[in-house]
């Protein structure tokens, strides 16, 4: 994969929370392949720099039938791709039908790339924490950064708790204030993109954007304590970054 270092406006598409089962039944009453495949039908026909699958790709722990439809799925996508590991995903498995073994270390899958100019970042929080291997990584690639230049940072899970009373009180992020001391010390990270919680919200926390991209599956209720879905419209993210200003928006099929 060829992905450009001239500086410029850098366009992106995150596709979050697929959860492909090992075959094509209804879920919750929801075709989960034909969802996903509307959805790349419209992002290809876009000017994306680059489409981030940012978790749970697969619908239990890590199908391999999930990946090997994924992978030959976007075989011929037009755009560049990366992967990311959410935590009903497995990088083991993953590494079979994906080409991301140089960004594996000690089984888990993280990363940074530079697409048209822009620093991007990939972290794994597949295990319900943010490892310190990987808080560690980070930090000290942003310190050997140009301090001027801002990053964006994408995560399965999101840093903090969101106000979504089902998601933030059974499945959020088992180690938030050792997350967040990390992240709050990194001012070249103002904008964080995350998944997992199935909707679309945005919250400003400390001075830094966090957003939640909507599933490609289903979006739950975020006012109930208990699950509810909320529809079964596949949504996702569109950002547009010049390296100082962050336009986004999210659509649904």
């Amino acid at each position: 994969m060829t992905i450009s270092t001239a500086r410029s406006v850098l366009r992106i598409a995150q596709l979050t929370d697929l959860h492909i089962g090992t075959d094509k039944s209804l879920l919750q009453g929801v075709d989960v392949y034909q969802q996903v495949l509307s959805v790349l039908a419209v992002l290809e026909k876009k000017p994306l720099d680059l489409l981030v699958l940012s978790g749970d790709l697969a619908l239990s722990h890590g199908e391999p039938e999930a990946y090997q439809w994924l992978a030959d799925t976007l075989a011929n996508f037009p755009i560049p791709y990366v992967v990311m590991a959410g935590n009903h995903d497995v990088v083991t498995t993953m590494n079979d039908y994906f080409a991301i073994q140089a960004d594996i270390h000690d089984q888990q899958l993280y990363f940074s790339r530079v697409v048209n100019g822009h620093s991007l970042f990939f972290l794994d929080t597949s295990s319900y924490h943010l490892p310190q291997q990987q808080q560690a990584w980070l930090a000290a690639t942003l310190a050997r950064m140009d301090k001027s230049q801002q990053a964006l940072l994408f995560m399965h899970h999101p840093p903090v708790l969101c106000g979504c009373s089902f998601m933030d009180n059974r499945y959020s992020l088992k180690n938030i204030p050792e997350t967040w001391h990390i992240l709050r010390q990194q001012a070249q990270i103002q904008h964080i993109f995350c998944g997992h919680y199935h909707t679309d919200k945005t919250l400003s926390y400390e001075g830094k954007q966090i957003y939640l991209t909507p599933s490609a599956m289903l979006q739950i209720d975020r006012d109930n304590p208990d699950f509810q879905i909320a529809h079964t419209r596949a949504g996702w993210r569109e950002i547009e970054w010049d390296g100082e200003q962050v336009k986004t928006q999210v659509i649904f099929l």
